[in-house]
């Protein structure tokens, strides 16, 4: 289905060239939506990687929102664009353009995630409390400062630990599972003091249940899909497919959506325990990883936001398709292949430690699974794509020696 360039707004991506956002750039141009790729990077875009994409691209060099000159530069392209809302791939992102806002164009839209929603969102141990007070189910959690006794009876093991706000751990970390109580006492010990909280939760080895949600403010357009993972590796959905959402966890999504504020699409995670419980793990609000996924799936998330800024321009209809189909990433599916085979896989991967079931998904999906990244007919932007990666690991081995 096209829409008519004279209904929907001109929309700006911020960002780096990475897989959500391709996905975003190969909707708006299927769908005829307006729109302009503003690049942040060291080194611009070339000449080709721009022809390919087939969209307007203007390089904004290395990021620099504390930079007056660098704001002015990123202004000016969006108003030269015409652009009538921006949007990007990153909370941090996101908060610098709200915080820039009066530099930028007047009317100019912000489509992502507010301050206050980010600031929220960026502690775990308050999203599992708002999810709570949303109707979801949790797992049970623990809280300690670094540092700290690690005091848990033995039965409470393994957990998963996991910082309680990413951005303030250090050092850093995103998810670890410990097996006993003194592997505990050293993750504790080795955060430095005064850094962020770390929280546990008892390790759930089953699947996980992904929920992608579009909301605008008025409740007109308002939605949420759910998507079953059958494979999971280094943390990342590597195939998910649709699956029917049990009305409680709609509601409850959309409850906690509606108490944050949120506007724009976003996706929540959950953990499926072994009596099939979905147990909330976290929310992010924003296009992300999966991104091109649930696109080449049916459930065009792109043209959802834009959806989000123009409801009577797009029904629901115009991006979730009729019929929903099992997707995923081939290149990840071959990494997770690998480290299924030669024993690399982890506690958090799915399935873990079952490895004829993980092949056996694998194999099944590289033989007949959608892959957006692949899809038929849109080969140009994946050369685009192919090349501005390949630029990127040259000048990373340049910088390196």
């Amino acid at each position: 289905m096209s829409a008519s360039r004279q209904t929907l707004p001109c929309v700006a991506l911020l960002g780096r060239l990475g897989t959500p956002q391709l996905a975003c750039l190969r909707s708006w141009r299927r769908h005829g939506v307006p729109c302009v790729f503003l690049h942040i990077g060291d080194w611009p875009l070339p000449r080709l990687v721009q022809a390919l994409l087939g969209v307007p691209c203007v390089h904004l060099g290395p990021m620099r929102f504390d930079d007056v000159a660098w704001v002015a530069r990123l202004s000016r392209a969006l108003a030269s664009a015409g652009a009538q809302a921006v949007t990007c791939v990153s909370e941090p992102i996101s908060e610098q353009l709200w915080a820039a806002r009066a530099a930028l164009p007047a009317g100019l839209r912000i489509a992502s995630v507010g301050p206050d929603a980010v600031r929220q969102l960026a502690s775990k141990d308050r999203q599992h409390r708002l999810a709570q007070a949303s109707g979801l189910q949790t797992l049970p959690s623990w809280c300690w400062s670094p540092g700290d006794p690690a005091e848990l009876p033995d039965d409470a093991f393994p957990l998963a630990v996991r910082p309680d706000v990413a951005r303030d751990a250090v050092p850093p970390f995103k998810v670890e599972v410990v097996a006993d109580r003194p592997a505990l006492q050293r993750l504790l010990d080795r955060q430095w003091p005064g850094t962020s909280a770390v929280i546990a939760q008892p390790l759930v080895r089953g699947p996980n249940l992904l929920v992608h949600g579009w909301r605008e403010p008025s409740g007109r357009c308002v939605g949420t899909l759910g998507f079953a993972v059958d494979v999971k590796h280094r943390g990342l959905t590597v195939v998910m497919r649709p699956q029917p959402l049990a009305d409680a966890v709609a509601r409850g999504c959309e409850r906690m959506a509606e108490a944050l504020g949120l506007q724009g699409v976003f996706h929540f995670e959950f953990v499926v325990d072994a009596q099939g419980v979905p147990r909330f793990l976290d929310l992010n609000p924003r296009l992300g990883g999966t991104t091109g996924k649930a696109l080449s799936a049916g459930y065009d998330e792109p043209l959802a936001l834009v959806a989000t800024l123009c409801p009577e321009a797009l029904p629901r209809a115009a991006f979730v398709a009729p019929r929903m189909a099992a997707s995923g990433g081939k290149h990840q599916a071959l990494r997770a292949l690998w480290g299924t085979l030669s024993g690399s896989s982890t506690e958090a991967d799915y399935p873990h430690p079952q490895r004829r079931q993980a092949v056996a998904a694998l194999l099944r999906y590289l033989l007949t699974g959608r892959d957006e990244l692949l899809r038929a007919g849109a080969w140009r932007s994946l050369a685009a794509f192919v090349l501005y990666q390949a630029g990127r690991v040259r000048a990373g081995a340049s910088r390196a020696r």
